[in-house]
């Protein structure tokens, strides 16, 4: 594999959501460039290399999107109320699930008698 264009050529460093110039790219190419490498895969037409290479890839861009998205969700205030005179009362946000998985119920056996 040609090191310049090596998956792991890149920084493990995340970029400052603040500055204008980043060390790699923003969240949305990041997503649009994991959407292409998705895509690439499930056509299944690439060679053993270049989808392993797709896939390394897509694993390093998913990294990337992770790590902006646990900087921006510590950087979120959630407001809850309004204190004695009458400034927002802000928590930090806590990240948790928004959709509920219920376990599936399977149909129970009856006990066979001996």
């Amino acid at each position: 594999m040609n090191p310049e264009t090596s998956l792991f050529a890149a920084t493990d460093a995340e970029p400052s959501l603040s500055s204008a110039k980043t060390s790699g790219p923003t969240f949305e190419e990041a997503l649009v460039d994991l959407d292409r490498v998705v895509r690439t895969l499930e056509a299944g037409e690439t060679g053993l290399e270049e989808a392993i290479a797709q896939y390394e890839k897509g694993v390093h861009l998913l990294k990337h999107c992770f790590g902006q998205l646990r900087k921006v969700e510590m950087r979120i205030s959630e407001l809850t109320g309004l204190d004695e005179t009458g400034k927002p009362t802000l928590r930090p946000f806590e990240h948790a699930a928004s959709v509920e998985v219920k376990a599936e119920k399977k149909p129970r056996r009856a006990k066979e008698s001996p």
